[in-house]
């Protein structure tokens, strides 16, 4: 498309050329002719000089630095995100159920929907508007979903889990699995029911193999715009605050309390009953045994203050030096008492 007929799309201040002619978006490194990139600051005003891409996405403070028609933006970085859904719009099959899909009598599906190859759909399910539901998932009786739902392929969504709008589940995920409950009686282990819920708000991604359990009791609950990683665990009566992410491997044991906008790296994890305050960030690998304050940045297991944990890791190269130095000592005050 030309460059004026995307800059009406995304309602950006054009500067130069606007019948330049774009067929792809590209980064930065990579972009050359018919291609649109992108800049966010000074830090890459001389990659966009040397870019040989024909428009690019920048900030105010260097649109003067391009060689090629701008669009001027304040985050350039979100703008560049609606120009990849404009070249590459979310794959949607046409309305339409599959022959070989189950659905259940008692199952209501809003207009608009698409079911998928052998997808099975339980009693008493209710799913809304727009719903996009591929091959191989399954849906227990009595779940409720909103509208504009899209689940991929080899989901599971158990008994009675509620999930709103807006919602995208990936591939292999399963949501409602009974929580990890067991009690010691007569030399062997009880099960414990796990007879509550999942709740999922508006505008959540929960990513491919990632396990959400249901409560005990009540509900373990995702508010509105979590993202969640692949290959994570969210333990039963867990509750994640408005627009937390966590990344692929990690994890979050029973009866967690986080607040909002958290963020938690690869591979970490947090013991059972923390509450994690508002804002909260915790880096990659990092093990949280505590409750966190509001803004906390920490790292480590246990995890402590980042600046403490950076220190302590820039130590223990030098250890083994450090301890020889440390036995030199010793002899020598031992030498000296004697």
């Amino acid at each position: 498309m030309k460059l004026s007929e995307l800059a009406r799309k995304l309602d950006l201040p054009l500067r130069g050329d606007g019948a330049v002619e774009l067929i792809a978006p590209a980064p930065i490194e990579t972009a050359g002719p018919g291609m649109i990139t992108f800049a966010t600051g000074p830090k890459y005003a001389a990659a966009l000089r040397a870019s040989a891409a024909s428009a690019a996405i920048v900030s105010r403070e260097i649109a003067d630095e391009a060689q090629c028609p701008v669009l001027v933006s304040s985050n350039p970085t979100f703008d560049f995100a609606r120009v990849l859904e404009v070249f590459f719009p979310p794959y949607r099959p046409a309305p339409g159920i599959h022959p070989t899909a189950v659905i259940s009598s008692s199952a209501k599906i809003g207009e608009n929907a698409f079911v998928g190859a052998y997808a099975v759909i339980g009693d008493e399910v209710e799913i809304g508007r727009n719903a996009v539901i591929h091959p191989h998932v399954t849906i227990y009786t009595g779940v409720r979903i909103g509208n504009d739902f899209t689940c991929h392929s080899q989901v599971s969504i158990r008994e009675r889990v509620t999930i709103g709008d807006r919602v995208t589940i990936l591939n292999g995920a399963v949501i409602g699995a009974d929580g990890f409950g067991f009690v010691e009686h007569g030399g062997t282990l009880m099960k414990v029911p796990q007879v509550g819920s999942v709740m999922i708000a508006d505008d959540v991604e929960i990513g491919a193999n990632t396990t959400v359990d249901r409560a005990t009791m009540g509900a373990t609950v995702l508010n509105r715009g979590v993202k969640l990683d692949n290959l994570i665990q969210i333990g039963h009566n867990c509750e994640v605050g408005e627009y937390s992410r966590m990344a692929a491997q990690s994890g979050l044991a029973g009866s967690v309390k986080m607040g909002s906008w958290c963020q938690f790296g690869g591979q970490s994890g947090c013991a059972d009953h923390a509450k994690i305050g508002n804002r909260s960030r915790v880096i990659a690998q990092a093990g949280v045994h505590n409750d966190l304050p509001e803004d906390a940045l920490v790292g480590g297991a246990p995890a402590i203050d980042l600046r403490v944990f950076r220190r302590m890791v820039a130590v223990e190269p030098r250890l083994p030096e450090i301890a020889r130095r440390l036995r030199v000592l010793e002899k020598q005050v031992q030498g000296s008492e004697d």
